[in-house]
């Protein structure tokens, strides 16, 4: 029996499939099998799989006669041999350590599953990496169904950042809806995990790469609405034949009900106005939760203040929640936007430190093409004449006597009135800096603002 079986769904990414069988081949933890389980793909996916499969005995490719991301999963998991199951996406990739240390923490503690924060990965050029950090809560301590249920959100939101017992999933006959497509088919199997979990352990470690900049990514599929009804409806129709009748687990589903209607349609807001197949699935998600709170199973006091607010507005007047979200959607759009194009306009740009805040920073502005950066300087010393993201890193005076006209862009959470001060000391006036405080958030900070205008208005 191997001690863990990965999954690994495919349809035409042979852009990131090389990059992506690499990580987990070179597992440090090799005794793994690896399902391949291809859904038709046509752009030389399968020809790189079946390449890979002579080579390492590990791999079982499978052809599925379905292109349903649930179904998929689903016969990886009827296939599977190993003690715990994990699943890579074939367009993201792993740290080589990932499943050593969660199968080490998973067999120390007896865990149905261990999982572990995440990067968001995205290339904004050519030979150009940035792993946006996406940390996880609540680590190093063991965890069962009920810490879902005190939460007013669930922090657990993606599947392939951990590994599962096998046995545990065929227990409870844990499984994916098998909608057709790609899109949101693991809210199904990631809620039924959370409401039959006996053990369980977040981990203080990332590990897992989400590919953020695949344009055919579900991420970016327009009927969103649809198919988080389908999880909607999916899920609880497996809670009835499960017999899961408590209140408490009934609640949580509510809950999560809501931000499943809610949250992706303010994403949605930021870039497009809703179709009248979106508006229908919108007013079924209403009648759902409208229900939830008939039955007591929404109340004020487990919710976060503004979910409890939208909600109501979302339910009770449906034109005024229209109007609500599209100022909401324009705003959060204009967080990033607005510096972005202010950014825009300068004729050079020097970044000021070179951490984490730097990192999104860069990033924010280099996934919409600004050509302006000009250097990166930093004050620590042991840092002068490294690369950071293509550029050498300057000395600050170096940086100011290259750059006198630059503006200066202060990176920097721990002592930004500091570098502003040592800024102005060295004759750069207050209209030529700024200190980056747009929250470090991966999807904000990945989002394109320079090719696109917000449609929430």
């Amino acid at each position: 029996m191997p001690k863990i079986s990965i999954i690994m769904p495919s349809l035409n990414v042979a852009a990131y499939i090389r990059e992506c069988i690499e990580s987990v081949i070179n597992q440090t933890i090799t005794d793994i099998e690896i399902l391949c389980i291809d859904a038709g793909s046509t752009d030389g996916t399968l020809e790189i799989l079946e390449e890979y499969a002579i080579k390492d005995s590990r791999i079982r490719l499978i052809k599925s006669d379905k292109k349903s991301y649930g179904y998929q999963i689903n016969t990886g998991i009827d296939m599977a041999m190993g003690e715990y199951l994990g699943i890579v996406e074939t367009d993201d990739c792993i740290e080589p350590d990932m499943y050593e240390v969660l199968y080490r923490t998973a067999i120390e503690h007896d865990l149905d599953y261990a999982k572990a924060g995440f990067y968001t990965m995205v290339t904004p050029c050519e030979g150009e990496q940035y792993l946006l950090e996406s940390p996880i809560a609540d680590t190093g301590r063991i965890i069962s169904f009920q810490y879902f249920l005190e939460k007013e959100l669930s922090p657990d939101i993606y599947i392939w950042n951990g590994i599962y017992r096998l046995s545990f999933l065929r227990e409870f006959h844990i499984r994916l809806n098998e909608s057709p497509g790609a899109a949101f088919q693991d809210c199904g199997f990631r809620y039924l995990v959370d409401m039959n979990l006996r053990r369980g352990m977040f981990i203080d470690r990332l590990f897992y790469k989400y590919r953020r900049d695949n344009a055919a990514s579900s991420t970016y599929n327009p009927k969103f609405a649809d198919f988080n009804l389908a999880e909607c409806r999916y899920i609880r129709k497996r809670m009835e034949d499960q017999g899961i009748t408590d209140r408490a687990r009934r609640a949580f589903m509510a809950r999560e009900t809501v931000m499943m209607a809610l949250s992706p349609y303010t994403t949605f807001r930021e870039h497009s106005q809703p179709d009248e197949r979106i508006l229908a699935a919108l007013n079924a998600f209403r009648e759902i939760i409208t229900c939830d709170r008939e039955q007591g199973l929404l109340r004020q006091s487990e919710m976060q203040i503004e979910q409890w607010i939208e909600m109501r507005l979302f339910t009770e007047n449906p034109e005024a929640y229209e109007d609500y979200i599209g100022v909401k959607a324009k705003a959060h759009y204009d967080i990033y936007g607005d510096f972005v194009r202010d950014m825009a306009e300068k004729e050079q740009i020097v970044v000021f430190g070179t951490g984490k805040v730097a990192r999104f920073a860069l990033c924010l502005l280099k996934m919409n093409r600004l050509d302006n950066i000009v250097a990166v300087c930093d004050n620590n010393m042991e840092k002068w004449g490294s690369t950071y993201k293509g550029y050498q890193v300057l000395p600050p005076l170096e940086a100011i006597t290259r750059y006198p006209q630059a503006y200066y862009l202060i990176a920097n959470r721990t002592c930004p009135e500091v570098i502003t001060q040592q800024l102005k000391g060295s004759r750069i006036e207050s209209a030529r800096m700024s200190v980056y405080r747009l929250p470090l958030n991966a999807f904000g900070s990945t989002n394109l603002f320079m090719r696109q205008g917000p449609t929430g208005e």
